[in-house]
């Protein structure tokens, strides 16, 4: 029976349960630079200071003692209407699978959409970028004119691509990672040609129309909205992070309390080292 419990992929199980190993060290790169450049790019245009609470493992290993990945996270300074950032990658591309981690989660104060970016290799480019609504669409029509409608030809024009090209739409086998994309995802599985000439122009119109969401951001300081929309925030976090396909594979390469701990990490439930609870 099919649950809302985190599930390994097709794509995953092949290689990890089975075995099989490719070495994607080509394609691990480029994707990886792409996620170093969009970081760059926004922490040039905006100010961050870097929680070293998870300093310890800024790079991590796996069982074996072999490098398995890293783990960084900042936070937005006073004026930064964003509040959490987690930059991290795990995997091994000489084994084929890797997954790379770009996120912005913004503050109450404001009700612009986050950002969320996965890349890997699957063994082929895994790529994924989206505004994560803060409500529910359908019942707020004027959120999707306002912050989805000017990207909408941005998505049409990738998902016109990938069915001329015969590649790979993103499909997750689960239905809460499939319903946890907005109408306006950019996502795709397909040959690192593809993700070159066609995804990465794509992926950094989203970022750059996101950015420009950012810079003029409205403040909100109605305390009774702010608390509202920082309950959904953080159940949203918890709820990605937590069912994430990818979490049995990193519970197997670094063992069960390692794993835990960069989940909580990546849910933004320790900062400083120390928990952090929402109300």
């Amino acid at each position: 029976m099919t649950t809302s419990s985190p599930m390994i992929t097709k794509e995953f199980a092949r290689h990890v349960e089975h075995g099989i190993k490719q070495n994607t060290e080509e394609t691990y790169q480029r994707v990886l630079a792409l996620r170093d450049e969009i970081w760059q790019y926004i922490s040039s245009e905006l100010d961050f200071t870097e929680d070293l609470g998870c300093e310890d493992i800024h790079h991590f290993d796996d069982l074996d003692g072999n490098h398995l990945g890293r783990m960084r996270n900042f936070c937005g300074n006073d004026n930064n209407p964003i509040d959490w950032v987690i930059h991290s990658d795990i995997g091994q591309p000489q084994n084929t699978f890797t997954n790379i981690h770009l996120t912005f989660w913004m503050k109450d104060t404001n009700d612009v959409p986050h950002l969320g970016m996965a890349f890997g290799t699957l063994p082929e480019a895994f790529y994924y970028v989206d505004m994560m609504p803060r409500c529910e669409l359908v019942t707020h029509p004027n959120y999707v004119k306002k912050y989805y409608d000017a990207i909408n030809d941005t998505v049409l024009e990738h998902q016109n691509a990938l069915f001329a090209q015969r590649v790979k739409p993103f499909n997750a086998a689960m239905p809460f990672i499939r319903a946890s994309l907005s109408p306006c995802a950019i996502a795709g599985v397909g040959p690192l040609s593809f993700f070159e000439e066609q995804a990465k122009a794509n992926i950094w119109a989203v970022v750059k129309h996101w950015l420009s969401l950012v810079k003029n951001a409205e403040l909100d300081n109605d305390k009774a909205r702010c608390q509202k929309r920082r309950q959904h925030d953080y159940q949203q976090r918890r709820s990605i992070v937590y069912l994430d396909p990818a979490n049995p594979i990193a519970e197997r390469l670094v063992g069960k309390p390692a794993a835990d701990r960069l989940v909580r990490i990546l849910a933004g439930e320790e900062r400083n080292g120390q928990p952090y609870y929402y109300d």
